[in-house]
């Protein structure tokens, strides 16, 4: 059965602030309309996001399908300049050389033939290097869902695949982690065929120190973030279940199924593993982990992050949500969740020099109480929870709709709360585009700056800020 192109008008998130951009440009500086760039901030604030660029064939599933598109801030002198491009994968260029798409979305799986794109691409999944952007090992990488990052430049420029010297040659996680310590990037990855997850770390000369180990599953779970300490790597098993066939993949939530979490040793055997059970619960994006000693030999592992009741995808009831700290206890492989706030908050970032340890402080894009009913993706609202006195600092954004609030320190010595978050906020009514800088000890206040972005920036999903010039 031949299957059409979406229609645009019809999916919610190809419309409004989620609708693709075409345009790819280089401008600065940028239009301060509020407040003044602090000097102090030298750096890129870099990040991706799905923007097809021609609507997939049969279906869309935001956040999982879309072309990557990254953004670029580059902040220097009290000066910003912007950039944008597409990651140009080889599946991308096909689909530009057509003007077409020619690969369905991920719940509609129609694979191209060698007489459309050569026997290089024909019968193979399109990259989808659209969720997340990071730097390691002087190496930019854009980054997908369980799949091969792509190496881009500063400058944007998508300069290929990249498996880390042959080490990780099926990919790896949209989230992976760098221990502020070690200078490590620690990865995890899930499939569709046995092994169904295995994780693995790459040393911070770029190349892979722990090959991967496999971690005993059953049957392919999607597993989006995960978390990890100094010593443990912690996987939250969800009960979201790939039904594989011969023709398409579909997710299944099945709470019966349970949450299972899997404690995983960094320096350890697979046999070490160690897995807990907890009721049915779905984590998109984890803020941190971290270890906290009880008695010279006994550790508790403390994990922040909002909690939902289910992914949200396909379902009549509405997913439900609270920000919660669970308490891991290895030794008697039990495990207590506490909610400390019933707001709908997702995209939780903290100073990343605090990865893998104690931190105090972190950052959510949330919606307002009174209007928990705006639509899937969208915010109003930016918290701060500070996790040693139990307050949470908001701040209400009126029609700004903001993406993920990323945490850029004053200086590599500043202390944990000494910097801005910046992010991306459109406005629903006007569809102008903005960039925020807001000092993060007070982000209940007036931002310190306000930009003006020349062209609207689609909301996007993940990225960081990488210090220096």
């Amino acid at each position: 059965m031949k299957i059409g192109p979406v229609d645009p008008a019809s999916v919610a998130h190809l419309n409004g602030i989620f609708a693709p951009i075409q345009d790819e440009i280089d401008v600065g500086p940028l239009e301060i309309v509020q407040g003044s760039l602090p000097r102090e901030l030298t750096g890129v604030y870099l990040r991706n996001g799905p923007n097809c660029r021609f609507p997939p064939l049969g279906s869309y599933t935001y956040p999982l399908d879309g072309d990557g598109m990254l953004h670029a801030i580059e902040l220097a002198d009290g000066r910003a300049r912007y950039r944008n491009r597409y990651v140009r994968t080889p599946a991308l260029a096909a689909e530009e050389r057509a003007g077409r798409a020619l690969w369905g979305g991920v719940l509609t799986p129609v694979l191209p033939s060698k007489e459309e794109v050569g026997p290089e691409l024909a019968e193979q999944f399109k990259d989808l290097p659209d969720v997340n952007i990071i730097r390691h090992a002087g190496q930019y990488l854009a980054l997908g869902e369980s799949a091969r990052p792509f190496r881009v430049t500063r400058d944007l420029a998508t300069l290929g695949p990249w498996n880390f010297a042959g080490g990780l040659p099926d990919g790896i996680c949209a989230h992976p982690k760098i221990d502020p310590v070690t200078g490590e990037l620690v990865v995890f990855r899930y499939g569709f065929a046995a092994p169904y997850l295995t994780w693995a770390i790459v040393g911070p000369n770029g190349a892979v120190s722990q090959p991967e180990q496999a971690i005993d599953l059953d049957r392919p779970f999607m597993i989006h973030d995960f978390a990890v300490t100094e010593h443990y790597i912690i996987l939250f098993v969800c009960p979201a279940v790939f039904e594989v066939t011969d023709a398409a993949a579909t997710l299944q939530w099945r709470p019966e199924l349970g949450t299972r979490i899997a404690l995983v040793p960094r320096r350890g055997s697979p046999d070490d593993v160690r897995w807990l059970d907890a009721e049915p619960f779905w984590v998109w994006h984890f803020a941190n982990a971290f270890e906290t000693r009880i008695t010279d030999d006994s550790i508790r592992i403390v994990v922040d992050f909002p909690r939902w009741s289910h992914p949200g995808f396909d379902r009549t009831a509405p997913a439900s949500c609270g920000v919660v700290r669970a308490e891991i206890d290895p030794a008697h492989g039990s495990i207590r969740i506490d909610q400390r706030d019933d707001r709908m908050a997702e995209f939780p970032r903290i100073d990343d020099r605090r990865s893998g340890r104690t931190h105090r402080w972190y950052y959510v894009a949330s919606k307002e109480h009174a209007r928990q009913a705006l639509p899937q993706g969208e915010w109003n609202e930016l918290s701060r929870y500070d996790m040693q006195t139990g307050t949470v600092t908001s701040r209400k954004m009126g029609s700004l709709r903001l993406g993920e609030p990323v945490f850029a320190p004053t200086g590599p010595d500043a202390a944990e709360d000494r910097g801005y978050v910046v992010t991306f906020a459109t406005d629903v009514a006007t569809l102008e585009s903005y960039f925020l800088v807001l000092d993060a000890a007070d982000i209940a206040g007036e931002p310190a700056a306000t930009l003006r972005m020349p062209h609207r920036v689609p909301f996007g999903l993940h990225g960081c800020w990488v210090p220096g010039k």
